[in-house]
């Protein structure tokens, strides 16, 4: 009943004379999603503090193409609702998969994992990478984007090891990048702070486990630890990136600067938020953002190129 409502192969534009441009962080849901969302307020805490506002937007994977051709977008990550149940999750899922076989490649599906995987309760590591294996067999790019927990309480540091601890047994093997919802220890609240890793949390997931991380949202200012010859090092490793999802509520401008300043141009990749934010506009004020051309081009597409294994 979620499935794809209809095929959508775009050809893209030619753009072998210029830079892939990649956005690493938009999101999508069914059609059917989309028309059952009172009832899925009504299901999932996580999806309610989000989506419970009629205001807060959803998109299919169809509108998300229509911004990238909007937006002269080559590829974009799109990433499903971290649900709590493993069934919605899959469902999600597979959803994202057709989406994905259908755009000719230009969409990156990454998988969402079910909260209730990365919680208290003990879960069967086994039957966890049993429910995964059929999904990386279709093709997944990806897990993401991964929540702790659903409500609006914010993970404590030992609720975010263990989900730490949970990921990395669940993508062993598979070689999957995440892309996690990280979140700031400081500043404004807002929907959907909560459910995140904080620095803190992030620090244990990389320095832990040898993952591949896209840390959402400036990875909640772990960046602005790099001074430190520990982050440095796990920076050096290249397992890393920091989208830039959700800037313009977040920081000022210079953001993209001064973490590349400090964690290295190699770790900044811009993310719309998609349909948070629209495309267009946020690719142009990311671009507006940084001057230095090489910096620019590196963010834009480069390091998630790179990263993804899109070169």
């Amino acid at each position: 009943m979620w499935g794809a409502s209809r095929s959508y192969v775009h050809a893209p534009s030619p753009r072998t004379m210029r830079l892939m441009i990649v956005d690493v962080h938009t999101h999508a849901f069914a059609p059917a999603m989309l028309a059952a969302r009172e009832r899925l307020v009504g299901a999932d805490a996580g999806f309610a503090a989000l989506y419970a506002d009629a205001r807060s937007r959803m998109a299919t994977a169809d509108e998300v193409i229509e911004a990238m051709d909007g937006a002269g977008v080559d590829r974009a990550v799109v990433a499903g609702f971290a649900w709590e149940s493993p069934d919605l999750c899959a469902v999600h899922a597979g959803y994202l998969l057709d989406a994905a076989e259908q755009s000719e490649g230009r969409l990156l599906p990454f998988i969402p994992v079910p909260t209730a995987f990365l919680g208290g309760v003990d879960v069967d590591a086994d039957a966890m990478r049993a429910w995964l294996e059929p999904l990386a067999a279709r093709g997944a790019a990806g897990l993401g984007e991964i929540r702790i927990g659903g409500g609006p309480r914010s993970a404590t540091i030992e609720e975010q090891t263990l989900a730490a601890d949970r990921l990395a047994t669940l993508v062993a093997g598979f070689d999957l990048p995440l892309l996690v919802h990280s979140s700031e220890e400081t500043g404004h609240e807002y929907p959907g702070k909560a459910g995140g890793f904080t620095p803190g949390g992030l620090w244990r997931l990389v320095a832990s486990h040898p993952v591949r991380v896209i840390a959402a949202h400036w990875g909640g200012g772990l960046p602005f630890h790099a001074l430190m010859p520990e982050v440095r090092a796990i920076l050096n490793e290249g397992r890393l990136l920091f989208d830039s999802a959700a800037s313009k509520y977040l920081y000022d401008p210079p953001v993209f600067t001064t973490v590349a300043s400090l964690a290295g141009m190699e770790h900044v990749a811009w993310g719309s938020d998609f349909p948070l934010r629209g495309m267009t506009a946020d690719r142009a004020a990311a671009a507006a953002a940084m001057s230095d051309d090489a910096l620019r081009a590196a963010a834009m597409g480069g390091n998630a190129a790179r990263f993804l294994g899109l070169e």
